[in-house]
């Protein structure tokens, strides 16, 4: 599935990492510099490659170093020219190919070809979607968008409310971030607490709110107005603006919630099994109590591609797991959310 992330890509997790690079040898600027630093056995292999020719656009360089795959990929062709869309393309066509090759689980990508290569991201973005669309289905894929560095500050502050408040909080008190990990630490949030904070809808990877895509999109244009990376510092700067009574009360009634959401958010590993266990407790939540074969049936008929992604024993598990963690509850006529 796809991830939308920012930050930085060489702390990610993922099995994989792509690196954008010409076919000279140079990595001089950019994220290419920073594998150079970090990855310096990658560079010595990859300006071999570049001096052998056998790195050429269209095809790619892979490397393992410090239990990370790295794949070179290449953007342009002479380090001074710009990046075009065709070498993306064509060397998007090689990674799904070798992503099934290595057995890859995991990959991260940068915005290839945008910032310092000059093409647009959100032209990039859509390439991306389309072609690794059927990858996929079987592989965490974590889309590094162009972080402030390649962004346009804003000439005025984002307006932003409690609900900034209450994400950048629940962000805070996660071990790893992504959106989807974010959705659903808000989903169980609303769950514990039984409030309706956020309004969530069926949605491909489970319970969703899209207006928690848009404040998260207005905090990142808060963070770059005000020149900080830090969504701790960019809390404190909005609390002070929007401080009152009822800001305090709202954050002090959420906060146990926030963290007891967290809490459980982290505790599971994959988000494939945070996807399920967040499924079940919605259709629960909406159909005011299921049959474990209600429960299957239910991600049946969510949608066919779900139903392909998760199987009945995974479901299953779920399910025990959720009872378990006193998440839900077993009656004689099925599962409810526990009171």
């Amino acid at each position: 599935m796809f991830f939308y992330t920012t930050g930085d890509l060489l702390q990610s997790d993922a099995e994989a990492l792509v690196n954008t690079v010409n076919c000279e040898g140079y990595m001089g600027k950019g994220i290419a510099y920073q594998f150079k630093l970090k990855f310096p056995n990658n560079n010595k292999d990859y300006v071999k490659a570049c001096k052998n020719g056998t790195l050429r656009p269209g095809k790619l360089h892979v490397y393992k170093e410090s239990e990370k795959i790295i794949i070179n990929f290449p953007t342009k062709d002479k380090w001074r020219e710009k990046s075009r869309m065709e070498y993306i393309e064509d060397g998007l066509d090689a990674l799904v190919l070798l992503i099934k090759e290595l057995n890859i689980k995991s990959i991260a990508i940068p915005p290839l070809g945008s910032g310092n290569g000059g093409l647009i991201w959100n032209d990039v973005k859509q390439v991306l979607a389309k072609k690794l669309e059927d990858t996929a289905k079987q592989v965490a894929i974590y889309i590094y968008e162009p972080s402030r560095n390649f962004a346009t500050t804003p000439t005025q502050e984002p307006k932003l409310s409690t609900s900034a408040l209450v994400l950048m909080e629940l962000k805070g008190h996660l071990k790893k971030f992504n959106s989807l990990r974010l959705q659903k630490a808000a989903y169980f949030m609303d769950l514990f607490s039984s409030k309706k904070y956020f309004r969530f809808v069926p949605h491909k990877y489970g319970p969703y709110d899209h207006s928690i895509d848009i404040v998260s999109k207005g905090i990142r244009e808060f963070q770059q107005f005000h020149g900080t990376s830090s969504t701790k510092e960019a809390e404190k700067i909005l609390f002070n603006k929007l401080t009152s009574e009822s800001v305090n009360n709202t954050l002090q009634a959420l906060l146990p919630w926030i963290i007891k959401s967290c809490d459980f958010v982290n505790s599971i590993e994959t988000d494939h099994e945070l996807e399920c266990l967040a499924t079940i407790c919605f259709l629960i939540e909406n159909s005011g109590g299921l049959t474990a074969e209600g429960i299957v049936s239910g991600f049946k008929n969510w949608s066919e591609e779900k139903a392909k992604r998760f199987t009945e024993q995974e479901i299953i598990e779920g399910i025990q797991k959720l009872y378990m963690l006193g998440v839900i509850e077993k009656n004689l006529v099925g599962y409810n959310l526990a009171a």
